[in-house]
C-alpha cells in the first residue's frame, strides 16, 4: 500500500502534460506499483468551499482496468486526469448524499467523460433525487452538446443509467466486484448512504457524511479500508469564532456549529468506529479544518480508541 500524494519528482513532468489534456489518460501508473485495486484520494476536504488549498470530497478506486468514482466534489474531473485516469474508463459513480460539496460537479463529469471519446454514460448510483438531477443536468447542456455532433462527428451522448438507493443492502455485484449501502445520519439531508465495495483482493468503506453510527460499523466489518469523514473540533471552533458572517460562509455561525454537531463525526468517534469494525486501515477524509492541524493530531485523536493505520488523507494520495 502507498500512503502519499501521487506527487513524486518522478511525476512530476507526467501530471503537467496531463493537465493540460484534459481527454488524456496515461497509462495507469497506480497498477505498477500495487498490483491491485487501489484508492485515490482525489478531494480531501470538507465543505463547499472553493480557491482552497484542496479540492472538494472525491475518490476513485481503480480495478481490472475500470475506474469507479466515489462522489464528485468541485475539482473532481481535473484530479481524476491529474491521477492518470482515462474518463472513458469510468465505469460508474456513486453519490452518498446530495451536498454540493459531494455532487456538484457530478453533471460536468458526465460531460467531459463523453468529451473524451465514450459514447454511453457511466452508470449512476446514489440517492434520489439522483435520476432528476442528472437528468435535468444533461438536458441543459444539451444544446452545447448538439453543436458537436456535426461540428466533430461526435455520436450523440447515451441514456442515462440510474438506480435510485434509499435503504440499506445490496446494491449492485458484478464478476469482479459487490457493492452495499447502508443508511447514515446526516441531517437535513435524507437518504445519506455509506457504501461498501468488495473485490477479490480487497474491501474498501466510505462513511459519507456522518455522525458515528453503527451501521457504518456493521458495513465496515473487517474491511480492509474506512475512508471516514473526521472533524478536529478545537480547532474548528476556533475557525468559526474567527469567521466573520458572510464572508467566508454565508449564514450564522452558532447555526454552523449546530450543523457540524448534529450532522458529522469528531475524529475520536471516527476512530471508536473504525475500531468496532475491526479494520486494518483507517483514513481520516473530508476533514475539517483543512489547517491549524498536524497530522500527528489528527491521528492521535481517531488513536483514543482505534490502534491500528491510521492515514490522514490529502489530494491525490495512492492509498
Amino acid at each position: 500500500m502507498h500512503d502519499r500524494p501521487l506527487t513524486t519528482p518522478c511525476r512530476r513532468a507526467f501530471l503537467k502534460a496531463a493537465a493540460t489534456l484534459p481527454a488524456l489518460g496515461a497509462m495507469p501508473v497506480w497498477a505498477a506499483e500495487t498490483g491491485g485495486t487501489t484508492l485515490i484520494i482525489l478531494g480531501s476536504m470538507g465543505g463547499p468551499s472553493v480557491g482552497r488549498a484542496r479540492y472538494m470530497t472525491s475518490h476513485v478506486i481503480l480495478h481490472g482496468g475500470a475506474a469507479h468514482v466515489v462522489d464528485c466534489g468541485y475539482g473532481v474531473t481535473e484530479q481524476l486526469v491529474r491521477a492518470g485516469v482515462k474518463l472513458q474508463n469510468i465505469r460508474d459513480i456513486f453519490i452518498t448524499h446530495h451536498h454540493p460539496d459531494h455532487n456538484i460537479e457530478l453533471g460536468s463529469l458526465l460531460y467531459f467523460a463523453w468529451f473524451a471519446g465514450r459514447d454511453d454514460t457511466p452508470k449512476l448510483y446514489g440517492p434520489p433525487p439522483l435520476r432528476q438531477i442528472a437528468t435535468d443536468y444533461l438536458k441543459a447542456i444539451k444544446p452545447d452538446v448538439d453543436v458537436w455532433l456535426d461540428d466533430l462527428g461526435r455520436k450523440p451522448m447515451g441514456p442515462l443509467t440510474v438506480k435510485e438507493i434509499s435503504s440499506t443492502g445490496p446494491v449492485m455485484a458484478s464478476e469482479d466486484m459487490k457493492v452495499t449501502a447502508a443508511i447514515v445520519n446526516h441531517p437535513p439531508v435524507v437518504p445519506a448512504l455509506a457504501y461498501r465495495f468488495d473485490f477479490p483482493d480487497r474491501s474498501i468503506v466510505f462513511s459519507g457524511d456522518t455522525t458515528p453510527m453503527e451501521s457504518v460499523a456493521r458495513l465496515a466489518q473487517g474491511a480492509d479500508v474506512l475512508v471516514h469523514e473526521a472533524m478536529y473540533l478545537p480547532a474548528m471552533r476556533a475557525e468559526i469564532a474567527a469567521r466573520v458572517t458572510g464572508s467566508d460562509i454565508a449564514g450564522d455561525r452558532d447555526k454552523l456549529w449546530a450543523h457540524l454537531m448534529r450532522s458529522h463525526s469528531p475524529a475520536e468517534e471516527a476512530g471508536r468506529i473504525a475500531a468496532e469494525a475491526g479494520v486494518k486501515t483507517l483514513v481520516l477524509s473530508h476533514i475539517v479544518p483543512i489547517t491549524g492541524v498536524s497530522d500527528e493530531q489528527w491521528k492521535a485523536a481517531a488513536g483514543t480508541y482505534f490502534k491500528g493505520r491510521i492515514i490522514v488523507a490529502r489530494d491525490l494520495m495512492v492509498i
